[in-house]
């Protein structure tokens, strides 16, 4: 009998460079090529089996796609915490998607998970004559952290169950090096970050799992049709109201009172 073993993995980088596709394909074989911005992160499992010095392992991979917003810091940083190993996302047509790779979400990843296995992916690689960066510069940057790189295409398939299987058999037997830096911001907050705070805060004093409590929010802004990528202050006027009424379940008035005013007050940085 094979031994099981179950690792979460995590997808990143800048909005719309097509991660949401590449979990489709992968876990459900089929693409869709209408945009759809992720409210919070998306979870899903998929199960593989790995061969690890001739024995043959069932991995568990569950698969976080982790929203591409880039004010949402502290959304980000919890869906983080615990991560084994992640695939970093850039799209071959936006150079800028790289330069985000390197300034943003592979630092924000190792300051909460550390030292963990990467795989780098230049997506969309089937717009051929419509790449804005040559893919040496992904292979430079991946071998600084000693990681695979690879052109990918959620549309085709290319390459989408290999960079997955390849971290997979990166983490198998690995060691997970976290190490956690907190980061104070003072100055005044966009939409966004007063949004992310929102959430961060639900999802802190909820008392339920991280991935059940993204849920519970997507839902909600779904439901008041809020726009994550430009938030009006009416829209997370009423998102607070809604979670202070989806507390109800579990919290005191008294505590439903206190968190609705402590939601409110990001507002006031706005």
């Amino acid at each position: 009998m094979a031994s099981k073993l179950i690792k979460k993995v995590c997808l990143l980088g800048d909005s719309s460079v097509g991660k949401t596709s590449l979990v489709r394909k992968y876990v459900y074989d089929s693409f869709d090529d209408k945009y759809i911005a992720t409210i919070g992160t998306k979870t899903v499992k998929k199960e593989l089996e790995v061969e690890y010095f001739g024995k043959e392992l069932n991995l568990t991979l569950m698969i976080w796609d982790i929203l591409g917003q880039k004010e949402y810091r502290k959304v980000q940083s919890m869906s983080f915490q615990g991560t084994s190993g992640a695939l970093v996302v850039c799209d071959l047509t936006r150079s800028e998607t790289l330069q985000s790779l390197k300034d943003y979400w592979v630092p924000e990843l190792r300051k909460v998970a550390g030292n963990i296995p990467m795989i780098f992916l230049a997506n969309k690689c089937d717009l051929v004559g419509q790449e804005d960066f040559d893919i040496t510069e992904l292979s430079d940057y991946a071998s600084e952290f000693g990681g695979y790189y690879m052109p990918t295409s959620a549309k085709t398939g290319e390459n989408v169950e290999n960079a997955f299987l390849t971290l997979g058999k990166s983490l198998v037997g690995g060691k997970d090096d976290a190490s956690v830096t907190v980061k104070k911001k003072e100055a005044k907050l966009s939409p966004g970050e007063v949004l992310d705070n929102i959430f961060g805060h639900f999802v802190e004093h909820y008392g339920q799992e991280t991935d059940f409590a993204m849920a519970v929010i997507r839902k909600q802004c779904n439901t008041i049709g809020l726009d994550i990528k430009n938030p009006s202050k009416g829209q997370i006027v009423k998102l607070i109201d809604r979670l202070g009424e989806v507390e109800k379940d579990t919290l005191s008035p008294g505590q439903i009172s206190k968190n609705k005013v402590d939601r409110r007050n990001f507002l006031l940085r706005m």
